[in-house]
């Protein structure tokens, strides 16, 4: 047993162990990451959505904005118009989250040279024509317009983007383009020895024209979403080659504060240095994003709106202003824990926001020793409770445990945007607790069937009764009491006479047979064999507790064991033996019951005058020819509890003085002896003759 259980203690411990080391690696399975994803899915709506700070605003490019102007892809003189305007209305920053990987098509020489003649032969009254026309012609490059507007207005971030294999992988070496080699961190810290699990490596970039590239700065807008599809990190930094490249949401919050790109620390594997303010990341520099809430929590205004001149002046003046596109069927979009449709534009703008206000998500490298206190808690307190109380009792304490981490995470969540461990917790206790209850009742199985099997080992030798009484009580024996009992002797008459006949195996079946007969009687009748005494037994009613109806239920077994004589001694004929009858005795009186016995080995039984009244009512049977002598106690008790069919047949005989006692017994036989009803005649009941 000891084994065993120590079998199912080391079980038990390597559920939270395992867990524990797999979150230390941050190696946990797939469907294990899906389900904490979900659980931070379920924090953020028992959240609720939180107001932004105000200092990004969306610039979207929405169905009324292709409504009003024609087309996608936007031609990119008008995001330059969009450029100056922004930069002239105080626009700190200006973060396009377009992708420009091909030139926009200029207007054709022969158109562009027709429209500068004809605005040379313009007359003065037509003026405004010819305005419109010298934009037309100064937009005849719309890359270098774009390109023209980014520099001058030296506020502007671009986005790239990285492609990976079909496999999600790509090679750890090869060349940036040049383009973007003055885009990539500066100052980059790296680990002495590199962690191979430091995430997967680009295939190629998607870059901006060469002419977009040089004047503007640029970060990448490529989001890695997680295995059940939702997007909970930004990924702040990308290596490819042997560079490191920020996000569009770093590079935009480095030109918001002003900092110089040497200023701007990488921390490969930790996080990112922005002066004197540093943000944690988890060790693929991935960091968790605080959403605010479903689509539009961030401040959203349509491109056209500027462009005609509907937004007032001063709305963009020193905020990060992010241009992307939301129109249907243009741009891409994302689920989060706020819903299935948030703009990638948005996303972007809510990483800005918790970068500049500090609201993102505790790193979970920063909260590990505490996610591992709490697998490893939660794992020995369910077995504990699995081990100490029953199924149901284990059951409901264990959910009343994870129901506490649960709550206690979700407000942790809530107000100090601790993303603490859910599933592994959970998951540590839940098998905990069922390993050790499974045990438990393995064990508590295992015991019922021990007592069951020593309670019938003890009614082989013991009276049902009794042996339940010793099966229930701590002590090691029964206290001893005095009460009234009925007691039964029964004697198996001739049985010494064909015994030297049979063998010993014979003569023990034989006795069997006789057994049983007894058995079956005095068990139906609620009574106990105390003992069987050789070729004879003793039986008694009324323990453990006394009860009106004992001397009736007695004499009921009596008849019983006389009636089924006459089917055994069929059974001795057909074996050639000759036939047997019984003889028995019963008298009611008070009897001491107790053990008896040494200091070792002890016999229950009972003593008293009763015993010895019976068992003289027994003997004498032979002398009056009868098979049963029952005391005036009995038939009285048995009349005045079952009536008159409890003695029917029991006739009363004169009263005798039995060997060793010095007052006389009333008896009564079943049946009559011989010639008794001649001279007595039948009598009646006793509650009437006397």
């Amino acid at each position: 047993m000891g084994k065993h259980r120590l079998l199912a203690a080391l079980a038990a411990l390597a559920v939270p162990l395992v867990l524990a080391c797999l979150r230390l690696a941050d190696a946990e399975p797939v469907w294990l990451r899906g389900l904490e994803g979900q659980s931070l899915t379920l924090r953020y709506r028992l959240r609720g959505p939180l107001e932004p700070s105000g200092i990004v605003t969306l610039l979207m490019i929405d169905d009324r904005t292709l409504a009003e102007h024609g087309r996608w892809p936007l031609s990119r003189r008008l995001i330059a118009d969009a450029v100056r305007r922004l930069a002239a209305d105080g626009a700190r920053v200006v973060a396009i989250d377009l992708l420009f990987p091909e030139p926009e098509a200029p207007l054709p020489a022969d158109v562009a040279e027709i429209l500068d003649d004809a605005r040379g032969a313009m007359t003065q009254s037509a003026d405004g024509l010819a305005a419109r026309i010298g934009h037309l012609l100064e937009a005849a490059d719309p890359d270098g317009d774009l390109a023209s507007a980014l520099r001058s207005a030296g506020v502007g971030v671009l986005g790239f983007a990285f492609a990976f294999g079909s496999d999600g992988t790509g090679p750890t070496g090869g060349a940036s383009p040049e383009v973007l080699r003055e885009a990539a961190f500066r100052v980059v810290r790296e680990p002495a020895v590199p962690d191979p699990r430091d995430g997967d490596h680009p295939a190629s970039i998607i870059a901006p024209v060469p002419i977009l590239a040089g004047s503007a700065a640029l970060g990448h807008v490529t989001v890695r979403i997680d295995a059940d599809g939702v997007l909970r990190h930004d990924q702040s930094a990308i290596r490819f080659g042997d560079a490191w490249y920020p996000s569009l949401p770093v590079e935009a919050v480095r030109r918001y504060k002003d900092l110089e790109a040497d200023r701007m620390t990488l921390h490969v594997g930790a996080g990112i240095r922005f002066g004197q303010d540093f943000v944690a990341t988890d060790r693929r520099m991935r960091l968790p994003v605080n959403h605010y809430g479903p689509p539009g929590t961030i401040e959203t205004r349509p491109l056209a709106d500027l462009l005609a001149d509907r937004i007032p002046k001063g709305s963009f003046s020193d905020r990060i202003v992010l241009i992307g596109a939301s129109a249907q069927g243009v741009g891409d979009s994302f689920h989060t824990p706020f819903g299935r449709a948030l703009p990638g534009a948005e996303h972007l703008a809510t990483v800005v926001d918790n970068l500049l206000t500090g609201r993102t998500p505790a790193d979970r490298a920063s909260l590990l020793p505490a996610d591992i206190s709490a697998i490893l808690a939660a794992g020995l307190l369910g077995a504990a409770l699995g081990a100490a109380l029953t199924p149901i009792a284990a059951a409901l304490g264990t959910a009343a445990l994870i129901a506490a981490w649960l709550a206690a995470t979700a407000v942790l969540f809530t107000t100090a945007g601790l993303w603490l461990a859910v599933t592994s917790p959970v998951l540590a206790a839940s098998l905990g607790f069922a390993l050790f209850s499974a045990r438990r009742s393995q064990i508590g199985e295992s015991a019922r069937r021990l007592a069951e099997r020593q309670r019938r080992n003890l009614m082989r030798y013991f009276s049902p009764a009794v042996a339940e009484r010793l099966m229930n009580s701590n002590k090691p024996g029964l206290e001893d009491r005095t009460q009234p009992v009925t007691i039964l002797f029964v004697d198996l008459v001739g049985f010494t006479g064909i015994n030297e006949r049979l063998s010993p195996a014979e003569a023990m079946d034989v006795l069997r047979g006789f057994y049983r007969q007894v058995e079956t009687a005095v068990l139906d009748r609620d009574g106990v064999v105390d003992k069987f005494l050789g070729d004879g037994a003793m039986a008694i009613f009324g323990i453990p507790e006394p009860s009106p109806r004992d001397a009736a239920q007695a004499l009921a077994a009596a008849r019983q064991i006389a009636r089924g004589m006459d089917g055994w001694n069929r059974e001795l004929a057909a074996a050639g033996l000759p036939p047997l009858t019984v003889a028995m005795g019963l008298h009611l009186g008070p009897v001491l019951i107790g053990d008896t016995g040494g200091t070792r080995q002890f016999t229950f039984t009972i003593i008293g005058d009763a015993v010895n009244v019976a068992s003289r009512l027994e003997s004498i049977t032979r002398e009056l020819g009868v098979t049963i002598a029952a005391s005036d106690a009995v038939i009285e008790a048995a009349h005045s509890a079952a009536g008159s069919a409890a003695v029917e047949g029991f006739v009363e005989l004169p009263l005798r003085t039995l060997r060793g006692r010095e007052r006389p017994v009333g008896i009564w036989s079943w049946p009559a002896p011989v010639g008794t009803a001649a001279r007595h005649g039948l009598l009646s009941p006793p509650d009437q003759t006397r």
